[in-house]
Parts: C-alpha cells; structure tokens; sequence
C-alpha cells in the first residue's frame, strides 16, 4: 500500500482543475487551430503548479523538521 502525501490531494485538485479546462476547450472552441495552443497552455500550467506546489511542501517539511530541531535543542539547554 502506497503513502498518501499531501502532495498528492495538492495534485490530484489541480489535475481536476486542468482537466476541467480542457474539457471546456474541447466543448466550446471548434477549430483546432485555436484549440491546440490553448491546450498547450493549460498542459504548461498544470506542469508549473505542479513544481511550485511540489517547491512549497518540500519547504514546509524542511521548515517543520528545522523548528522541531532548534525546539529539541532549545528545552536541553533549559
């Protein structure tokens, strides 16, 4: 059984979000001309919200370790 991270919930709601913008591509613009670079976009756009979310718990677990550290240290000294 796989670990379920926050990442992934993080991910799964911007797959859904970017599927749902596709979706509406598909529906309401008919000429693939148009259609394509739009889809190109929102592929660009999933890939970017993806590092930077990735960015953004990589950071928060290296902040929660570092503050869980100085903490440790900080009640020995006391």
């Amino acid at each position: 059984m796989t670990k379920t991270t926050p990442l992934f919930y993080i991910n799964q709601f911007v797959d859904t979000v970017q599927d749902a913008k596709n979706k509406a591509i598909e529906t309401f613009v008919f000429d693939d001309k148009v259609a394509a670079p739009m889809k190109q976009f929102v592929e660009a756009q999933r890939t970017f919200t993806k590092e930077v979310n990735r960015s953004a718990v990589e950071f928060a677990e290296y902040l929660t370790v570092s503050a869980k550290s100085a903490f440790e240290k900080a009640t020995k000294v006391a």
